[in-house]
């Protein structure tokens, strides 16, 4: 299984409360932003160098919690399709309350290997406001090879992930698959829905269709969370302005 860095767990629940739904304003401690490059070099700089680390990756069943944190749940239930400037924006109800997450693909480059590496943001509409950024590399099976965060005035922080966008062990064990129909909103129609079984032994029902772009998932529900689609675009820009201070990947990782 990856490896991950000393500080992932203090990353991890950075991401969690900044992923939850929050009732009332926080106030973090100011820190000086580094000055902001252009959206390119966000791109180009924010990732390390090099293919990932391990693609055969295998995630132990104790660290598949602090893992799935660091996959989006419509990334790692869906399949990418990786059409620049296209958004998904869901309602991402949790236990302390509600909030809209637009999930948008707003940037691309070609490594030398060939390989398209794609900058997946997924802006937070909440206080404070939180974008949480993915670099995930284009495939069969997306991998996904960076993660960032950025809560303003904070400077975004990014580790290495590798992991598979897909991860089985993430997702849990597929036990049941049927057809079901959406009566409302804009996804509405007969769609397939998935049942799958973690390590704990909770359910997650996600429910698919081609109707959503960019993951095809119309909605994920779990014990803790549930994701459900409400509308999608085409105009997606990039909403990561700074470069991340990247955490590296620690010795033989």
């Amino acid at each position: 299984m990856p490896r991950f860095p000393m500080l992932v767990g203090g990353f991890v629940c950075m991401l969690c409360a900044c992923s939850e739904p929050r009732s009332g304003p926080e106030v973090p401690v100011p820190l000086k932003p580094p000055p902001a490059p252009s959206s390119s070099a966000v791109v180009a700089e924010a990732v390390d160098a090099g293919a990932p680390v391990d693609a055969g990756v295998v995630v132990d069943v104790s660290r598949a919690k602090e893992a799935r944190a660091l996959v989006p749940a419509p990334l790692l239930y869906g399949q990418l399709q990786p059409v620049i400037g296209t958004w998904v924006e869901y309602e991402l109800r949790a236990k302390r309350g509600s909030a809209r997450v637009r999930a948008a693909l707003v940037g691309e480059t070609t490594r030398e290997d060939g390989s398209t590496l794609y900058q997946l943001e997924l802006d937070h509409e909440m206080t404070p406001r939180t974008l949480v950024v993915a670099w995930v590399v284009g495939g069969e099976r997306p991998f996904v090879e960076r993660l960032a965060v950025s809560v303003p005035p904070h400077a975004p922080l990014s580790i290495p992930v590798d992991l598979h966008a897909d991860q089985p062990e993430l997702r849990g064990v597929p036990t049941r698959e049927q057809e079901v129909l959406v009566r409302e909103g804009p996804f509405a129609g007969k769609v397939r829905q998935l049942t799958y079984t973690r390590e704990n032994g909770e359910a997650v029902v996600v429910t698919t269709t081609p109707r959503v772009p960019l993951f095809g998932v119309e909605s994920v529900r779990d014990a803790e969370a549930t994701w459900v689609a409400k509308r999608s675009g085409t105009d997606a820009k990039p909403s990561l302005d700074t470069v991340p201070i990247a955490i590296p990947r620690l010795p033989g990782q």
